[in-house]
C-alpha cells in the first residue's frame, strides 16, 4: 500500500485542485492538530460525566467549549484503538488487535495519519504511548512522526521498559527519537512539556503541526503516582455507597487505595490539560488549532463508570465508550450532538476532512468524517453498522467479544475475550440503547429478525476483514495469516535492536509465555562481505531467575539451526554472546529463540534481548 502512497497523494491534491505547493505548506486556513488520548479512563472519570468524587474542571471546561458526540466507540483495549485511530482502518487488518505476545505491532505498509499529514506539510509529533512496534519498522520515527518521544511496550512497567527505567513514572527512561534518555519529572508532566515546547518551535517556524498526545496514565501500575494528589484523594471517602443512587449499576467491592491513586493520575491530566489550553491562549493558537481528546477504552478494575455495564476488555457500553471533545473555537459550535454515533475510526478522515486533505489513491478508510455532525448539520445520512471486535489470540475468532450498532440496537456475543481454540456459541444479546442505555433487558427473543440482521451484517465483516479466507456462513473457527510483521535486524534505524517479551511470540504457559521466541527479518547476511558483521547479543535475565545454561538459536527457515550457548556464574543477571551470525538470508524471515534454564530444569524466556555491533 505505501509504495503507492506518496503518487496516490500527489494525485488526490491534484484532483482537488491543490497545488505541489500544498505538499510543501497548508493552505492559509488549514488548523494545527492536537490529539490527545488517555489510558484506561473511563466514561465516568470525569466529574462532568457525574463522578461525584473526582475533580476534573479543566477537562469540563474542554467539553463546554466544544463540539461533543453523545455516543463514541472505541476499542475496549489499548493496541486496536491506537491502530483504528492511527490508520482509520480495523486493527483486524493491520495485524495490530492484541496487546501483547506479537500482536502489538503495526503491519508497516499501513498508511499512517501523520504520513498523510507529513506529506500534505505538516510537522508530525508523538508523546507517551505508542504501543504499535517499538523495533523498526514500526516505531513512530518509521510510521510519520518527525517528533517521537514514546515509551515501550503497552506501558511504563511492562517487559519493554529500558533497563535502569523499570517501573518509573517518575524521572522516566523514554525513548527519544529512538534512543533511550532520562527525563526529569512525573510522566505526564514530562508529556506535555515535550509537547508543547515543540509545539511552540512548530509555531516560531510558522509550520503548521500534528500534534499526538498519549498519555500512560491512568494506566496500571499504580505504585508511582503524585503523591500531592494521592493524599487529596486518600482522605476521601471512596466506598461504593458514594457512587451509588445514579442510573444503572453501582461499582461494588472497590480497593479505596487503589482508587485514590488512580484519581490522583487523572486530576493530574486534568491539570495538564488546563495547561495545554493555557498554552494555546498565549500563543493566539486557539482558533487556529483542532484540538480533539478522547479515551481508549473503559476504566481498568471496579469504579463508578456512569452507571454503564462493563469496563475495560469486554464489549458492554462501559468498556467501549469514550467521551469525544472536539474544540476548534470559530469554526465548530459547542454543546452535544445527539442522533448519530462515531467511533475511533473515523478521527482519520474527520482530520483530513478539517484539514481540507483528501483521502489519498490507494488509501481504503473503514472511518467517515464525523466533521459534518460536528457542524451541527441535520441532513446527514445515517451511517453505516458499526462493527467491534476484540479477542485474544493470533487471529479473530467468530462470534468472540464482539458487537454490532445500528440506530438504536446492539447486538453482543460472548463478552470475554479468553484465548479459544473453539469459537464461542451463537447466543447473543440484544439492547434498545434508546430505551436501555445501561443494557440491562436483553431484547433477543422478542426482536429475532434484529438478531438475524446484524448477525448477518457482522458475519460479512468478519469474512471481509479476513480477506474472505473464512467462509462468511460458517463459525468454525480458522485463523488465518495475522502474523506480526517481522521486526527489522541490522540497517537504518536498528543497528542496536532490544527484543522484549512485549513482542514475542506465544509459546507454552498462556500470557507472556514461557520462552522466547521472535519473528524478525535481517536486512544482510554473511554474503554481504565486507560490510558484514556479527552481533554481540546482551541477555538480561527476568527477575529472581538464575539459569544455569543460555541457549540462543536462529534460524532463517533455509539454513540448520545455529545455536549460541553460554553458562552464567552465580549472582549474574545477563550474559553476552558474542560473534553471532551466519544463520540467516537477508530479508528472509528468520526465527530468534532464547530459552534460559535454571538448575532445577525450569526453563524461561529472557527479560531482553539486545542485539549490537
Amino acid at each position: 500500500m505505501k509504495e503507492l502512497f506518496h503518487v496516490g497523494l500527489v494525485l488526490g491534491l491534484a484532483a482537488c485542485g491543490a497545488t505541489e505547493q500544498s505538499l510543501e505548506q497548508p493552505g492559509p486556513k488549514a488548523p494545527n492538530v492536537i490529539l490527545v488520548m488517555t489510558d484506561d479512563q473511563g466514561w465516568g472519570d470525569f466529574s462532568g460525566n457525574g463522578n461525584p468524587v473526582l475533580e476534573t474542571p479543566m477537562l469540563d471546561r474542554l467539553a463546554g467549549e466544544s463540539a461533543r458526540l453523545a455516543d463514541f466507540y472505541v476499542h475496549p483495549v489499548c493496541t486496536p484503538t491506537r491502530a483504528a485511530l492511527i490508520t482509520g482502518r480495523h486493527p483486524q487488518r493491520t495485524r495490530a488487535f492484541d496487546t501483547y505476545v506479537g500482536r502489538a505491532m503495526l503491519e508497516p505498509e499501513e498508511v499512517t495519519i501523520a504520513e498523510v499529514l507529513g506529506d500534505a506539510g505538516w510537522r508530525t509529533g508523538v508523546f507517551g504511548k505508542w504501543h504499535l512496534g517499538d523495533c523498526a519498522p514500526m516505531r513512530p520515527l518509521d510510521q510519520g512522526f518527525d517528533r517521537s518521544l514514546v515509551h515501550g511496550g503497552g506501558g511504563i512497567g511492562q517487559p519493554a521498559d529500558p533497563l535502569g527505567g523499570e517501573g518509573k513514572y517518575t524521572n522516566p527512561v523514554l525513548m527519544d527519537q529512538g534512543e533511550e534518555r532520562q527525563f526529569e519529572g512525573y510522566c505526564t508532566d514530562v508529556y506535555f512539556d515535550q509537547a508543547m515546547d515543540w509545539m511552540g518551535a512548530q509555531d516560531e517556524a510558522q509550520e503548521r503541526f500534528f500534534c499526538y498526545i498519549a498519555t500512560n496514565a491512568p494506566h496500571t501500575p499504580l505504585h508511582d503516582v503524585p503523591d500531592a494528589l494521592y493524599q487529596k484523594y486518600k482522605g476521601r471517602d471512596l466506598g461504593a455507597e458514594v457512587f451509588a443512587g445514579g442510573p444503572g449499576r453501582a461499582p461494588a467491592n472497590i480497593d479505596q487505595d487503589k482508587l485514590a491513586r488512580l484519581y490522583a493520575m487523572i486530576e493530574n491530566i486534568d491539570e495538564n490539560m488546563g495547561r495545554l489550553l493555557g498554552f494555546l491562549e498565549e500563543r493566539d493558537l486557539e482558533r487556529d488549532t483542532l484540538l480533539i481528546f478522547l479515551c481508549d477504552n473503559g476504566p481498568q478494575g471496579r469504579r463508578f463508570v456512569g452507571g454503564m455495564r462493563g469496563a475495560k476488555g469486554n464489549v458492554y457500553e462501559g468498556g467501549v465508550r469514550s467521551p469525544l471533545y472536539v474544540r476548534w473555537p470559530g469554526k465548530l459550535g459547542v454543546g452535544l450532538r445527539e442522533g448519530d454515533f462515531g467511533a475511533h475510526l473515523d478521527i482519520f478522515p474527520t482530520i483530513l476532512d478539517a484539514c481540507q486533505v483528501p483521502v489519498p489513491e490507494g488509501v481504503a478508510l473503514d472511518g467517515r468524517s464525523l466533521l459534518p455532525l460536528l457542524e451541527g448539520q441535520d441532513d446527514l445520512s445515517a451511517r453505516d453498522p458499526l462493527v467491534v471486535q476484540w479477542n485474544r489470540g493470533d487471529g479473530p475468532i467468530k462470534g468472540q467479544n464482539m458487537f454490532v450498532r445500528s440506530g438504536k440496537w446492539k447486538l453482543v456475543n460472548h463478552p470475554r475475550a479468553d484465548v479459544r481454540e473453539e469459537a464461542p456459541p451463537w447466543q447473543p444479546e440484544l439492547y434498545d440503547l434508546e430505551q436501555d442505555p445501561f443494557e440491562q433487558e436483553d431484547l433477543s427473543a422478542k426482536f429475532p429478525e434484529v438478531v438475524e440482521q446484524l448477525g448477518g451484517v457482522y458475519s460479512d465483516w468478519y469474512q471481509d476483514v479476513n480477506a474472505g479466507e473464512v467462509p462468511g456462513d460458517s463459525w468454525t473457527p480458522s485463523f488465518p495469516p495475522h502474523g506480526p510483521p517481522p521486526i527489522r535486524m541490522g540497517g537504518a534505524g536498528a543497528e542496536r535492536v532490544v527484543l522484549t517479551r512485549q513482542d514475542w511470540r506465544r509459546t507454552e504457559g498462556g500470557g507472556w509465555g514461557r520462552n522466547g521466541v521472535w519473528k524478525v527479518r535481517f536486512s544482510d547476511s554473511h554474503f554481504d562481505s565486507p560490510s558484514y558483521k556479527p552481533w554481540s547479543v546482551r541477555v538480561i535475565f527476568p527477575r529472581r531467575f538464575q539459569p544455569t545454561k543460555v541457549k540462543l538459536g536462529i534460524n532463517s527457515g533455509v539454513w540448520t539451526y545455529i545455536t549460541w550457548e553460554g553458562e552464567p556464574g552465580e549472582g549474574q543477571s545477563e550474559i553476552t554472546l558474542q560473534d553471532v551470525g551466519r544463520a540467516w538470508v537477508k530479508d528472509k524471515p528468520a526465527t530468534v529463540n532464547c530459552v534460559l534454564t535454571n538448575g532445577d530444569g525450569q526453563e524461561v524466556g529472557p527479560y531482553q534481548l539486545i542485539f549490537s555491533r
